[in-house]
């Protein structure tokens, strides 16, 4: 069985494509909220993507969202979401870096007028990074884009001391609850 996917990132298209899933993808235009609280903010914005594209697609919409949280950070910024430059891919490493932060995902499933949204969350250890590798990795642009202001598959896993949770969640998308939503919806990754 087909779904939409409410969302144009390629890390989610990726990650369902190589799970095996037949999709179509929608870019859901709902304007993110940011809460004082990760996990809200994640499963709101979840819900928000799934509820703006099930009002044009009939079926089954999946949507997701991403935060980065650093728990007992000092200054205003405790959630982060997706940098939009250099600065602030700099100002986010800088932030991250040698300390435990976590990526809260919230994922949801919109399907015969109801919604249901569920919420994983991963820790991860970044290691202490030098003034020149935070500016290197800045100027290559992998972390625009990206929650936290960086990309765990990519060239940020050299970073990457340890994680605890779902590797997939920290890329975008918690692949073993994502599938057991589906599953509750008879979609399948396999016939």
């Amino acid at each position: 069985m087909q779904f939409v996917l409410a969302s144009a990132s390629a890390r989610r298209v990726d990650l369902l494509r190589q799970a095996g899933f037949d999709f179509e993808a929608r870019t859901s235009g709902f304007p993110e909220v940011t809460l004082e609280d990760p996990k809200a903010t994640a499963e709101a914005n979840a819900r928000g993507k799934a509820l703006a594209v099930a009002a044009h697609e009939p079926g089954i919409v999946l949507a997701a969202d991403t935060v980065v949280y650093v728990p007992g950070s000092r200054g205003e910024k405790h959630t982060l979401g997706q940098a939009k430059g250099m600065e602030e891919v700099r100002e986010m490493l800088g932030l991250l870096q040698g300390r435990v932060h976590e990526v809260h995902s919230g994922v949801a499933v919109a399907a015969g007028g109801e919604v249901a949204v569920r919420h994983a969350v991963t820790a991860v250890r970044m290691r202490s990074l030098s003034g020149d590798e935070i500016e290197a990795y800045a100027s290559l642009g992998e972390g625009f884009g990206k929650a936290g202001g960086y990309a765990i598959q990519g060239r940020a896993a050299v970073f990457v001391e340890w994680i605890g949770g779902d590797y997939t969640s920290v890329v975008g998308l918690p692949l073993a609850l994502t599938v057991r939503m589906l599953e509750a919806h008879g979609v399948r990754w396999y016939q």
